[in-house]
């Protein structure tokens, strides 16, 4: 696998009003939302054109939003560069984004993820309205997360949810908690910058473990096949062929921390050099080079809506 490409996809606080505008006209991003409506819902347009940053930031909505993007970006990179599955080595997905990777390796098709991602998105969803006080994530750079996570047990109800790379972590739990990490932070002059995100709630904490049993009724209803690739997975951080065992991790992975560093590393490990990432804001694709110990030989390449609407893409061996 030496030399492979490994694809990346994100996940939630990347959506903004309009970020599929210009998407939707590439032929056949097209034609992955017109297969994706008819299970995501018949405003997947609506709600990744015109929708508000109020309405897109809802758990319902911004995960069905996020993942017609992924799949867009997909489709769109398929076609622009249709030797792409040869050097294809392996995928990753930040959150929700695994769902994209998974459709990538060719593990679920677009329907069926459709389907699953719908399914997430109202467990979320009925999450974020049960919980007792407004809850939320927040973006952390520290030196030290283990320093960080010393400190959290001060403030009620937090934790560590994401884990992105050294030093940056995203830390889940009820917003008045999370604004008082903040505001101690800047007293006490900690080293650590503290930024809510665009989240309706504390995604992969212990608060979302009823999503489980839901989302493991429904993957045994669905068709998992063995990738063609593996996938790296946060949520074991382990490279996934095995059906039973992506069922297992998608259906835990609302409730467990995210370690997106150590997927990272796992694709590193397997033998993955070349990250590409086609979105309308590329995120985990900048956080490769941090994530890794000694880079050399990486290469990694950010690919916006622009690109593949022009077409003007950079080459790398296929």
């Amino acid at each position: 696998m030496s030399g492979g490409t490994c694809l990346l996809f994100s996940g939630q606080s990347i959506q903004e009003a309009g970020f599929c505008r210009e998407l939707w006209r590439i032929p056949a991003a097209r034609r992955a939302l017109d297969r994706l409506s008819p299970v995501l819902g018949e405003d997947l347009e609506w709600l990744t054109t015109e929708s508000d940053e109020e309405t897109l930031a809802q758990a319902g909505n911004a995960q069905r939003a996020i993942h017609a993007h992924h799949l867009g970006h997909l489709a769109a990179l398929q076609e622009r560069r249709p030797g792409l599955a040869g050097s294809v080595s392996g995928a990753a997905g930040h959150s929700v984004g695994v769902v994209a990777a998974l459709v990538a390796a060719g593990s679920l098709s677009v329907e069926d993820s459709g389907r699953f991602v719908r399914e997430r998105a109202r467990a979320f969803a009925d999450v974020c309205a049960s919980l007792p006080e407004p809850s939320g994530l927040a973006a952390v750079t520290t030196e030290s997360l283990a320093d960080l996570e010393e400190e959290l047990p001060a403030f009620p109800g937090l934790s560590i949810a994401l884990e992105n790379a050294p030093g940056k972590a995203t830390v889940g739990g009820p917003i008045a908690s999370l604004e008082e990490l903040a505001r101690v932070a800047r007293r006490e002059d900690w080293p650590v910058r503290v930024t809510l995100l665009k989240v309706a709630g504390p995604y992969h904490t212990p608060a979302f473990a009823p999503c489980g049993p839901r989302l493991s009724a429904l993957l045994e209803r669905l068709a998992v096949e063995p990738p063609s690739v593996p996938v790296f997975s946060g949520t074991t951080g382990r490279a996934e062929t095995d059906p039973d065992a992506i069922r297992r991790f998608l259906s835990e992975q609302p409730f467990r921390k995210e370690n997106h560093l150590a997927a990272i590393r796992v694709a590193w490990a397997a033998g993955c050099r070349r990250f590409v990432e086609a979105s309308a804001r590329p995120q985990p694709v900048t956080w490769v080079r941090d994530q890794l110990d000694d880079p050399e030989g990486l290469e990694t390449f950010a690919l916006s809506t622009e690109d593949l609407v022009t077409g003007d893409l950079p080459s790398w061996p296929t």
